[in-house]
C-alpha cells in the first residue's frame, strides 16, 4: 500500500534535503517500510511516497526530521499533511499539484527537484506510477499545466491498468482542478 506525508509552508524548509543526500535517506526510508520511496525535496514543499503495509509517519517523520536537522518542536501540525492508500494519496498530491502549478516559480523549483528524484532512480515502481499518472492527467484537456517532467522530458511510460484506473479515479473525482 502507498502512502504519502507532505511537509509544506513554513516547516518545510527545516525538512529540505538536499540532493547529495537524498540516496542515503532513501536507503534508510526503505529499511523502515521494507518498500519502495519516492521524495521530492524542496525548501517549500517536500513530498515523501512510500509502499508499506501499514503506515508508518510518526516514526518516518522523526527520522526525517533527524536526518534533516530539523526540531520537531517547532513543527507547525498544519504543514504537515499524510495520507493513506494509494488512491488519497495520489488524488491529494495531483490536487495540491495542481495548485502548486498557479504559482510558476514554485511549480518550476518542483519540477526540477522532481526530474532530479526522477534521474536518480528511473526504475522506481513508485516514481513510474507517479508519472504515469501526470501524463495520463495532462492528455485531459481541461488540465492547464506543464508535466511534472517538464515539457521537454516527457518519457514512453506503460500505463498500467492500476495506474489507467488510478489516474480516472483522478479525474473522476476532477482533482486536477486548479
Amino acid at each position: 500500500m502507498i502512502h504519502l506525508i507532505t511537509v509544506a509552508g513554513q516547516s518545510a524548509r527545516n525538512f529540505y534535503l538536499e540532493q547529495s543526500c537524498m540516496s542515503d535517506f532513501k536507503a534508510l526510508m526503505r529499511t523502515v517500510t521494507s518498500g519502495r520511496v519516492m521524495i521530492v525535496s524542496t525548501k517549500f514543499r517536500s513530498d515523501l511516497f512510500y509502499s508499506s503495509e501499514k503506515p508508518k509517519h510518526d516514526s518516518i517523520l522523526k527520522l526525517w526530521a533527524l536526518y534533516a536537522k530539523a526540531d520537531l518542536s517547532g513543527l507547525r501540525q498544519k504543514d504537515i499533511c499524510t495520507y493513506i492508500g494509494r488512491e488519497t494519496s495520489f488524488t491529494e498530491y495531483f490536487q495540491s499539484i495542481s495548485r502548486l502549478s498557479s504559482n510558476w516559480y514554485y511549480y518550476q523549483q518542483y519540477q526540477k527537484a522532481f526530474y532530479e528524484t526522477y534521474s536518480n532512480d528511473q526504475q522506481n515502481p513508485v516514481t513510474m506510477v507517479v508519472v504515469g499518472c501526470d501524463q495520463h492527467l495532462l492528455n485531459h484537456s481541461s488540465i492547464q499545466r506543464e508535466p511534472l517532467l517538464g515539457v521537454n522530458q516527457l518519457i514512453s511510460v506503460e500505463l498500467t491498468g492500476d495506474t489507467f484506473m488510478l489516474a480516472m479515479h483522478i479525474l473522476k473525482n476532477e482533482a486536477h482542478a486548479n
